[in-house]
C-alpha cells in the first residue's frame, strides 16, 4: 500500500479538528445550523493555517447525504467521494494554473448546468489572487448573482492582491497564524498516535521553525522520523532542520560583556565554519534579544516560546542589559540585515556588525554624558554663566565719553573671551574718510579709481567701507563698554525686524564710539555680510535708539580679526560647538563615542 504522509493523514474530517481556527469553524457550524449560508465565500490567511481544508468540510457539509448536517458524516457516498477528490459536483481549481479569461467564460458556461448527485455544485478556487484582471471582471455578474444551485468558495495567501469588487461579492474569512503551544500539542497527539518517539522540547522546535503553519509541522515531523531510527532527541532535529543552537547565541551576549574584539572575530568565523546560514543566524539573533527584551520589560518568560531551560537562561541574563539598549540593539540588526544579504563579503559584514553590536555605547554612560554636558558650565540650559553672555554694563558711564568735548573711547570692549586689541590713545583710524564714496553696483568696485583724482594711499590694515555725513556730533551718555555689554540683546531685537540681518550682524564686532557714531569691525572674510549691514544700518540704528536711549550712526569697516585678535560677541551654534570640542573633555567623549567630527554629522 502506498505510504501516505503525515500531512494528508492527519487532515481535519470535521470542522473542530481544524486547529486554531475556531472563529472560522463556529460561524460557519452557525450558519449551516440556521441554515443562513451564503453563496460566495473567500478565505485568507498564511500557508498551511487550513484554509482548502475548511473549503472541503463546507463542500461536505452541504451537500452530505445525513442532512440536516452541521459536520459531515464522512461515511456517505458523497463525502467519501469528496474526501477522494472525484465528486462530480465539487469542482477545485487552481488559479495559478486557470487564471485567464477562457478559463472563467467555461466556468461561466458550466455553472449553469444543475450538479449530477449532489444538492450543490461547488467551486474551489485555489490561490484566487492569481486570476488575471480580464478573469475577475468576467466572473463578476456570476459572482454576484449566481444559479441557486452554486456555491464560490475562494482561498487566497495574498488578499490584497484580490480585487475589491470581488471582496465586496463575498463573506470574508481570515485564517490567523496558529500559535506555536497550539501545534506542539497538535504534534504530540500525532507523534503518540504513530507511535513515534520524540521528546517535546524537540516538538517545539519543529513548531517554531513551522512558523505557524500546522502543514509544515506534520510535513517537518514526517521528515525527521526518518532521520533517526531511535529516539528523536533535540540534537537530531537541529541537525536535521539546520537550527542554530540557542547556546551561540549566549556566547554571543557574554562576549558583549567583555568587549574583547578578538573573542568576537573568533566567534564570527566559528559561525562561518559551522556552515550557517547567515540570515538565519541574524533572524535568530534578533529573536535573541527580543526574548531578552520581552524578559526584562514583563519581569516573566511566559511570553517566551522555548524550553524551561533556556527561559531560565533569558531571566538570568537580562538582568544584564537595559531595555534602551536591548531596543537599540534589535534596530542595529534589522538595519544591517539587508546589507548583510547582498554583500560580496558577508565574513566581513558580520565581523563588523558583531564589532558594532559589541561597542555600543550602554544607555547608562550616556545618560551620564549628557548630565555631565548639561551641568557644564558653558551650557546655557545650567546655572553657570554662559560662554557667550557679555559682562554687565557698568552703572555709570565712562568719564572718556561722558563729557562733552569727549574723545573717542580707548577702552577696548568686554567679550567672553580676549579683548579684542584697540588702536594707540590719540590715534584716529587710518584710513577714516569725511566724504561717502560713489556707490557702485558690484561688490568691490565701491573705492573705484577715477582719472585725475588723487593717488591712492598704500593699503592700510584698516579699511572704512561708508562713512556718515558729517553733522555736528552729539555727546553720547554711554560709552563703548556699555554697547558691548549688551550687543547680544541689539542683535536679538534686530533679528525679530530681519532674521537674514541679524545673522550678519552677529559677524560684527563693536569697535570704536567716535562721536555719535559706532565702529563695527567685520572680517574680511565676510566682505559680503558687512555690506549687507551698512545697506540696512536704519534697522540697526533704531534697535540701538531703541535699546540704549541714544541716537547712534553706524559704520562698518574691516579689520583682520586674527592680527588684531578680535573675537565674535556673539556666536553661532557652530561655532559655539567648534570652541568647545576642543576644550571640554565630556563633549571630545560624545564625539569619540558616535564617531562624529563635525556638527553636520
Amino acid at each position: 500500500m502506498t505510504y501516505i504522509v503525515l500531512a494528508r493523514k492527519w487532515r481535519p474530517m470535521q470542522f473542530e479538528d481544524v486547529v486554531g481556527q475556531e472563529h472560522v469553524s463556529r460561524t460557519l457550524m452557525n450558519a449551516l445550523e440556521q441554515n443562513r449560508l451564503g453563496h460566495a465565500f473567500i478565505f485568507s490567511g498564511p500557508r498551511g493555517v487550513g484554509k482548502t481544508t475548511t473549503a472541503r468540510l463546507l463542500a461536505k457539509a452541504v451537500n452530505c447525504e445525513n442532512q440536516p448536517a452541521i459536520n459531515p458524516c464522512n461515511q456517505c457516498q458523497t463525502c467519501t467521494s469528496v474526501t477522494g477528490g472525484n465528486n462530480l459536483d465539487v469542482i477545485e481549481i487552481d488559479g495559478a494554473s486557470n487564471r485567464g479569461i477562457d478559463e472563467i467564460r467555461n466556468l461561466r458556461e458550466n455553472i449553469r448546468f444543475a450538479p449530477a448527485v449532489a444538492k450543490y455544485k461547488i467551486y474551489i478556487i485555489d490561490e484566487v489572487h492569481m486570476l488575471s484582471k480580464d478573469a475577475f471582471n468576467a466572473l463578476l455578474k456570476t459572482l454576484e448573482e449566481p444559479p441557486s444551485h452554486a456555491i464560490f468558495i475562494f482561498a487566497t495567501t495574498e488578499i490584497h492582491r484580490v480585487p475589491l469588487t470581488i471582496l465586496s461579492r463575498c463573506q470574508r474569512y481570515d485564517f490567523k497564524r496558529i500559535p506555536t503551544a497550539t501545534i506542539t500539542g497538535q504534534l504530540e497527539e500525532i507523534a503518540g498516535q504513530e507511535k513515534i518517539n520524540i521528546d517535546k522540547e524537540s516538538l517545539l522546535l519543529i513548531a517554531r521553525k513551522a512558523d505557524g503553519s500546522m502543514r509544515d509541522a506534520t510535513s517537518i515531523l514526517d521528515q525527521i522520523t526518518s532521520f533517526a531510527k531511535e529516539k528523536l532527541t533535540v540534537e537530531a532535529v537541529r541537525e536535521s532542520l539546520g537550527i542554530i543552537s540557542e547556546e551561540l547565541y549566549f556566547e554571543f551576549t557574554d562576549l558583549m560583556q567583555t568587549k574583547n574584539d578578538g573573542q568576537v572575530i573568533f566567534y564570527a568565523q566559528k559561525i562561518m565554519q559551522l556552515g550557517h546560514d547567515l540570515m538565519n543566524f541574524i533572524q535568530g539573533l534578533e529573536e535573541h534579544f527580543r526574548n531578552l527584551l520581552v524578559t526584562k520589560a514583563t519581569g516573566g518568560t511566559n511570553l517566551l516560546e522555548t524550553s524551561d531551560y533556556y527561559k531560565s537562561l533569558y531571566e538570568k541574563n537580562s538582568a544584564q542589559f537595559s531595555g534602551k539598549d536591548l531596543l537599540h540593539y534589535v534596530d542595529i540588526l534589522a538595519q544591517n540585515e539587508q546589507l548583510l544579504k547582498f554583500s560580496e563579503n558577508p565574513q566581513l559584514m558580520l565581523e563588523l556588525l558583531l564589532l558594532k553590536l559589541t561597542h555600543k555605547p550602554l544607555s547608562v554612560e550616556l545618560d551620564e554624558l549628557l548630565k555631565l554636558l548639561k551641568n557644564m558650565p558653558d551650557n546655557p540650559g545650567s546655572g553657570g554663566t554662559p560662554a557667550s553672555s557679555p559682562t554687565p554694563p557698568p552703572s555709570s558711564p565712562s568719564p572718556a565719553t561722558s563729557g562733552p568735548g569727549n574723545t573717542p573711547s580707548t577702552k577696548p570692549p568686554v567679550t567672553s573671551s580676549s579683548p579684542p586689541a584697540r588702536p594707540a590713545q590719540g590715534s584716529p583710524p587710518s584710513a577714516f574718510s569725511e566724504e561717502t564714496p560713489p556707490k557702485n553696483h558690484f561688490t568691490g568696485l565701491q573705492s573705484l579709481k577715477l582719472p585725475g583724482a588723487e593717488p591712492e594711499p598704500s593699503q592700510a590694515a584698516e579699511t572704512v567701507v561708508e562713512t556718515a555725513p558729517a553733522e555736528s556730533e552729539t555727546a553720547l551718555n554711554i560709552s563703548l563698554d556699555q554697547i558691548s555689554g549688551s550687543w547680544s540683546e541689539i542683535v536679538a531685537a534686530v533679528k525679530k525686524e530681519k532674521i537674514a540681518l541679524a545673522s550678519f550682524l552677529q559677524d560684527g564686532v563693536p569697535y570704536q564710539l567716535a562721536g555719535n557714531t559706532l565702529q563695527v569691525a567685520f572680517d574680511p572674510k565676510t566682505g559680503f555680510h558687512m555690506d549687507h549691514v551698512q545697506k540696512n544700518a536704519k534697522i540697526i540704528e533704531a534697535a540701538l535708539k531703541n535699546k540704549l536711549q541714544n541716537t547712534i550712526k553706524i559704520q562698518c569697516l574691516k579689520l583682520d580679526f586674527e592680527d588684531k585678535g578680535i573675537q565674535k560677541q556673539v556666536q553661532s551654534p557652530e561655532e559655539i560647538f567648534e570652541s568647545m570640542k576642543d576644550k571640554e573633555p565630556v563633549l571630545k567623549k560624545i564625539i569619540d563615542l558616535f564617531d562624529c567630527e563635525n556638527l553636520e554629522e
